[in-house]
């Protein structure tokens, strides 16, 4: 990508996360005060490649991930609870645990919804970062994919940009 077209991309991307957040900022999920979970899930999905076929199972998986969240929370209150383990141990326990069979996801390669292990952890810390608080899960949920959504618009924008920035070259190259 020329320098020409990185420029216009930046623009592209900048435009539309300006809108984004004026929207989102505008919809009920404002009160929830967690817009920034979108830009978890927007650069876990540009890592990953930002592939058009990758966009439902980053969002399934950012879900996968708060609800994953939510069972590591669980556990190690239960291990604090019912065991009388202190919270150090409890939550080593319980995250050491949960990671592994997380991980295991990886497994399933391409074949799968379940395979973007990166994005489950992105659930997991939003997750993590409301305290698995109830009424937290479904807007945390929502605004990952509204990231991973984002993350989409904004790589779109690439090959737009190319031509753009191309098509002007061509036009000031006739010119001379």
């Amino acid at each position: 990508m020329t320098a020409k077209a990185k420029a216009y991309w930046s623009i592209w991307i900048g435009l539309w996360t300006g809108i984004y957040v004026l929207l989102y900022l505008l919809s009920p999920l404002a009160k929830h005060g967690i817009i920034w979970c979108t830009f978890i899930a927007l650069p876990i999905f540009f890592n990953g490649g930002a592939l058009r076929k990758d966009y439902i199972p980053q969002m399934i998986c950012s879900c996968v991930g708060v609800i994953w969240g939510v069972i590591m929370f669980a556990g190690t209150s239960g291990l604090m609870g019912q065991l009388g383990i202190g919270s150090a141990g409890a939550n080593a326990i319980s995250c050491g645990v949960f990671t592994v069979t997380c991980c295991m996801m990886m497994i399933f390669k391409d074949n799968t919804m379940l395979n973007k292990v990166p994005a489950m952890f992105g659930g997991i810390s939003a997750c993590f970062s409301q305290g698995a608080a109830p009424d937290k899960i479904i807007p945390v949920m929502i605004t990952l994919c509204l990231g991973v959504t984002l993350g989409l618009l904004c790589n779109e924008g690439g090959p737009i940009c190319e031509k753009l920035a191309s098509k002007n070259h061509r036009d000031q190259t006739a010119k001379i």
